[in-house]
């Protein structure tokens, strides 16, 4: 009975521990988290505000629509920039994203992980062997604006030289704190929606350049503002999910604790009246 009871309060003290580590990173993933939604609002409003402007310049740019709205015509690959996560235990966030992957690009298509997750996984997966390793030096946690917008500008000029018909950017929306779900936005060609400002009938707008050079002018930018949004909307994600997998690894902890706390009370129990029984046995055979 003794190492029956050694080994329940091992398993109890070895799950003790265990969530002694969950519960510290449900704590870390809820911090970043608050920091993330604040920045993530922030730039959300930006990014529309810039999208609205440039949805302005697009409807007033008459007659051959710009490149930027139109993809490359010719036999030419699509380019999938897959977001995943560096670090894991966050739930089924990166398989998510790998199965919209699959769903949506074609085998001839070009992959660029970004992220650690998407890097090994894409490394060994023989469905796409067109692999951009451009992203994969790039850390998730320690991108800024700058350098997010000399990854934007080579994607355009990319696009520019006809190098892939398409861009697409893998993320995941942060809907709620239990809710996120993977997205294929469209980078390049843009696809904004376009409308004039109410009353423009009355007081058309006065533009310093034409519509068209201001869009190619202003491009970068918009491109910069979109991406950063898309990415901060899958750290958003990726902290929530791994959050509710810490949070569900405690429930579980609790659990098997109490399953265990059960199994050891029984034994220590039987223990004791097994000694009784065998005090009592041996004063009756004196």
């Amino acid at each position: 009975m003794s190492i029956g009871l050694s080994k329940t309060k091992h398993r109890i003290t070895s799950v003790q521990s265990t969530e002694k580590i969950t519960k510290a990173m449900e704590l870390i993933s809820t911090v970043r988290l608050k920091k993330l939604l604040s920045a993530s609002s922030k730039e959300r409003l930006y990014s529309r505000e810039f999208e609205s402007l440039m949805g302005e310049l697009f409807a007033h740019d008459f007659g051959t629509a710009s490149h930027y709205a139109r993809p490359n015509e010719g036999d030419l690959p699509s380019l999938f920039i897959c977001i995943s996560s560096d670090l894991g235990l966050c739930g089924g966030y990166n398989n998510e994203v790998f199965k919209w992957v699959a769903k949506c690009a074609k085998p001839t298509d070009v992959i660029a992980p970004f992220g650690l997750k998407a890097t090994h996984h894409y490394a060994n997966d023989d469905t796409y062997k067109n692999i951009d390793h451009d992203f994969e030096k790039l850390s998730l946690a320690s991108l800024d604006l700058d350098s997010i917008q000399k990854l934007c500008l080579g994607l355009k000029d990319d696009f520019n030289a006809r190098k892939y018909a398409r861009i697409y950017v893998i993320f995941t929306r942060y809907v709620n704190s239990i809710t996120f779900t993977p997205i294929r936005f469209q980078f390049l060609p843009v696809q904004i929606k376009q409308e004039k400002w109410p009353g423009e009938e009355y007081c058309p707008p006065l533009f310093d350049e034409t519509p068209r050079h201001l869009i190619h002018h202003l491009m970068s930018g918009y491109l910069a503002s979109v991406f950063y949004d898309r990415l901060l909307d899958s750290q958003l994600s990726e902290q929530a999910s791994r959050r509710t997998a810490m949070d569900n690894a405690n429930d579980n902890a609790d659990e098997i604790l109490g399953k265990l706390q059960i199994e050891y009370n029984k034994a220590r129990q039987n223990a004791i009246t097994q000694e009784i029984t065998e005090v009592v046995g041996g004063a009756n055979a004196s």
